[in-house]
């Protein structure tokens, strides 16, 4: 986030502090540094990555801020207002906000990917009534869809009020605005609402791995049958033989 100079009658001595907050889900705010500085800093922060994201995934969010004796801590067409620039702890239940947004854009482009990767599969079975897939990429596919679903499921500090609003309560109607902004129960809605479609390919994929195994296994009886049909025709053309001989 940057600062910015519009709006509101900005105290200039109280916008030089600048603020990072670092959430344990893989998100980093800043507030008044400047784009060089922030890349410096990310890189410092590297060698205590674990399971980096491609630079691809990585999501990014901007907005300006100033400071202004005029209105109440808020945010607005982008622009997030704060009464006092040296107020970490206002800074941090906003960014507790803006740190959940940029998450849960995160997961919302890897569902995306993932329904459209797999969008194919249902009218296949449609069609052919089965998947072409093998047994390894249909275990594989389920696996990435459970991991997707534990993700998203299982990342609490995402998707609920952190605890600060507890311990904090004077600081929950900016935060619970922050969300409101960013339309963040709409989309944790509509998220909960594609993992339900993935849970039905991921249901339909188990059956057809169930399908699969049944086949084998069929297969399978079919050989033993044929193998002791054919040792019960060989040992009845020897019993004949034999007894031609005698």
């Amino acid at each position: 986030m940057r600062l910015d100079d519009e709006g509101g009658e900005i105290d200039v001595e109280m916008t030089g502090r600048s603020d990072i907050f670092l959430f344990e889900y893989g998100v980093v705010v800043y507030w008044g540094f400047t784009e060089e500085e922030e890349k410096r800093f990310l890189k410092e922060l590297a060698r205590f990555e674990n399971e980096k994201l491609a630079d691809e995934d990585v999501e990014v969010e901007e907005f300006n801020y100033y400071i202004t004796k005029s209105y109440q801590p808020r945010i607005y067409n982008d622009f997030i207002t704060l009464r006092d620039g040296s107020n970490y702890m206002v800074k941090l239940s906003i960014s507790h906000a803006l740190a959940q947004s940029v998450k849960i854009s995160l997961f919302e482009e890897l569902v995306d990917n993932t329904i459209e990767d797999t969008q194919d599969l249902p009218e296949e079975v449609a069609l052919t009534g089965k998947i072409s897939m093998n047994r390894k990429n249909i275990m594989k596919s389920i696996g990435e869809l459970f991991i997707l679903r534990i993700n998203v499921n299982l990342h609490g500090s995402v998707l609920d009020s952190p605890e600060l609003m507890w311990s904090e309560p004077h600081l929950e109607p900016i935060y619970q605005a922050t969300r409101g902004y960013l339309e963040i129960n709409q989309r944790v809605s509509l998220l909960n609402q594609r993992l339900e479609v993935i849970s039905d390919l991921l249901q339909m994929l188990k059956e057809q791995l169930g399908h699969a195994n049944e086949e084998y296994l069929e297969f399978i009886v079919i050989v033993l049958i044929g193998a002791e049909i054919l040792v019960a025709i060989v040992n009845v053309i020897v019993d004949l033989i034999a007894a031609e001989k005698f």
